[in-house]
């Protein structure tokens, strides 16, 4: 018998700036109400498939699962040229992508574990997500006891995919996997540092305290919360903070904050609107991502300071 697990955030960022409805968000439920079979009169022009546009892969950093060890599962999205899926915040508008996991009896999967997003921003709205290729990892801790000689997880995967029009799409995948035998000495991360899961795993930000020179604090600016970073900018010319979803905590105003450089430095000075009663029974908390430029490669760094009460 096996276990699932259903990944998802379960946060929402409030923002003074959203309006009711975006673009991306009209030309979804345009999309919806005029219906498949409608589509077809356009002929060779008719809107694309959700599902095919993306497309899902499971990856593993071994050939084999170790009985006790925790690895990231890295669940691929191939997302077809020019259109985009989002981040865990997906800005003004859009949803994250899904993930439910199919696992063995006594295997854990703890919360996705998201890589840097790009910034789309036009027009009508800001958004944070991924395109061209994206790749979620998944905490997967083993039993320390399995007595299959081969293991088996299935992913199933939705996702909100977007261009001049949003679709809905849905896919699945599976890996399979041989269990080490006791003793069996296996790597913790792939041999290939060139391979789609190296690749990916570069791409999960840097973590604040492992960022050298860089400090964040809690201050106060203007007599109200304000959030301040501060560090070397890395060569970057283009810097800008991105926040996360933080219940009961959002930004007093827009949707990112960017920062100002000077020299080999930069600053960034983020407002914070704090509302307790807005925390859905959560610790409260300040969170984002610092974007050391807007090409999914650029490095970035996450920031996490919890709040006292």
């Amino acid at each position: 018998m096996c276990g699932s697990a259903v990944l998802r955030p379960t946060a929402f960022l409030e923002s003074p700036m959203r309006r009711p409805m975006s673009f991306e968000s009209l030309a979804l439920v345009l999309s919806l109400l005029i219906g498949g079979n409608a589509f077809a009169q356009f002929g060779a022009d008719a809107p694309a498939d959700g599902n095919r546009l993306v497309r899902i892969d499971a990856v593993f950093p071994t050939a084999k699962i170790v009985p006790g060890r925790t690895a990231l599962l890295g669940v691929r999205f191939r997302i077809a040229p020019k259109w985009h899926i989002y981040w865990r915040n997906p800005g003004e508008s859009g949803t994250e992508p899904r993930i439910k996991l199919e696992l063995p009896n006594g295997f854990k999967a703890g919360p996705v574990v998201w890589p840097r997003p790009v910034v789309h921003a036009s027009e009508w709205e800001t958004t944070f997500g991924y395109d061209g290729e994206a790749m979620l990892f998944v905490p997967i801790t083993a039993p320390p006891e399995i007595e299959a000689k081969t293991i088996r997880i299935g992913v199933e995967a939705d996702w909100l995919v977007c261009k001049e029009m949003c679709l809905m799409g849905a896919g699945k995948t599976s890996i399979e996997l041989a269990v080490a035998a006791p003793g069996e000495e296996i790597a913790p991360e792939p041999a290939d540092s060139a391979s789609a899961y190296a690749r990916g795993l570069a791409l999960i930000p840097t973590p604040l305290e492992k960022a050298p020179g860089t400090i964040a604090q809690l201050v106060l600016a203007d007599g109200k919360p304000a959030l301040r970073i501060e560090g070397p900018t890395g060569g970057a010319e283009k810097i800008t903070f991105v926040p996360d979803l933080t219940p009961g905590v959002t930004l007093r105003n827009g949707v990112l904050v960017p920062a100002t450089v000077a020299g080999d430095r930069y600053r960034i000075l983020v407002p914070l609107e704090i509302k307790p009663g807005n925390s859905t029974g959560k610790p409260l908390e300040v969170a984002g991502v610092v974007l050391f430029g807007n090409n999914r490669l650029d490095p970035a760094v996450a920031v996490r300071i919890p709040l006292k009460p």
